[in-house]
């Protein structure tokens, strides 16, 4: 059966599906309706969808001990309202796509299809996993897209190591003793410590890490008073870290941790650190990146397959990486002035080539795929 034809013949079905999906864009674990159009759409395929971790959706085609799994993320932004302005309606659309297509075929093997809620959140992502997504049937290998930006429609990026980030949120509370601005003597100004700890932090990121390590650290806000005459209490300090290194992401935690208690002792002060852990980097499996790439090429032209550059977004399709060996690639969207705007812009689009391209590519390398 010649599947790029039978692509073609049904594309349509889930193009009108990409927009039912657009046009019902719910935010992170509100996915009700957007739940359902998926439960429906697989049942009347005759694939046996359950709901899970309350909004999200795991689907099974055929039965069997172990299997692959696809992954799409469901939820929207508050971007001009509440707008699909990530692809997550191409993401759904194009898995539910490939699970149509398999069906279609007739194809004998397990397939796991998952569809997350809040993702653009505190993801969902963990909390499928704890529910037990990855197993009955056991996930032995995954894969996981994004719709990118930029990358020519037809074409895709993807390489076998870290590609996205992970993400940490840190907030530094500073607290002194407020009074006068005109007795400084006689306070403790939690701002000194601040504003030392900030600055020694950036020199020391810097000197004391592999520079071909990549790694940011931002301070995004620093918030101490409100009148001129007065020395505040508290000062807070805002900021997050990305890296695509577990091991500098923990020394980095370290570093913070070392450094804020240092510098409030200095100036007579006190602190508190909360630290948020999220998600950690996207490291896709070598060995099924290379089996991915090789089956690509061949599908779509060795040209339109191209090594990826980092990003210091985060997805957390990276915790699933962690657990079972996966494949994580870049879709292009981008046909003369569609897609050229970047995730999370109002002014977000694609091409809806990339339904057809993204169907192709996954439906192909599960083909190919020995498990």
């Amino acid at each position: 059966m010649d599947i790029k034809e039978l692509i073609k013949e049904n594309v349509g079905i889930i193009k009108e599906l990409r927009i039912k999906l657009n046009a019902n864009a719910e935010l992170a674990f509100k996915e009700y309706k957007t739940q359902d159009i998926i439960v429906n759409f697989l049942k009347n395929i005759n694939i046996d969808a359950q709901k899970i971790v309350n909004t999200g959706v795991v689907a099974t085609l055929n039965i069997g001990d172990n299997c692959i799994a696809v992954r799409a993320d469901m939820d929207a932004l508050p971007v001009k309202g509440v707008s699909h302005a990530c692809g997550h309606d191409y993401h759904m659309a194009i898995v539910l796509g490939t699970a149509f297509i398999l069906k279609k075929i007739g194809f004998n093997k397990t397939v796991k299809f998952i569809f997350e809620p809040g993702e653009e959140t505190t993801g969902g992502a963990d909390l499928m996993i704890k529910a037990g997504v990855l197993t009955n049937p056991k996930v032995n290998c995954m894969i996981g897209f994004h719709v990118w930006p930029n990358v020519p429609v037809g074409t895709l990026e993807v390489a076998s190591e870290a590609s996205m980030a992970s993400v940490d949120d840190f907030h530094v509370k500073f607290t002194g003793k407020g009074g006068h601005a005109a007795t400084p003597h006689l306070c403790k100004n939690p701002m000194y410590p601040a504003m030392e700890f900030i600055q020694s932090t950036n020199i020391q990121s810097k000197i004391e890490n592999n520079p071909l390590d990549s790694h940011v650290i931002t301070f995004a806000s620093i918030k101490c008073g409100n009148a001129n005459n007065v020395i505040a209490e508290e000062c807070d300090v805002l900021g997050t870290v990305r890296t695509f290194n577990n091991e500098l992401r923990n020394k980095l935690y370290e570093d913070i941790l070392k450094n804020s208690r240092l510098c409030a002792e200095k100036y007579g002060c006190k602190v508190e650190l909360n630290y948020d852990f999220q998600y950690p980097p996207l490291i896709s499996d070598e060995k099924l990146t290379n089996s991915f790439i090789d089956t690509t090429k061949k599908l779509i032209g060795e040209n339109n397959v191209s090594p990826l550059e980092k990003s210091f977004t985060s997805d957390d399709f990276a915790f699933f990486s962690q657990k079972v060996p996966s494949v994580h690639f870049r879709l292009g969207i981008k046909d003369n002035k569609k897609g050229i705007h970047f995730l999370h812009s109002p002014s977000f689009d694609a091409s809806e080539k990339a339904i057809f391209n993204g169907i192709y590519v996954i439906t192909n390398f599960i083909l190919s795929l020995e498990y």
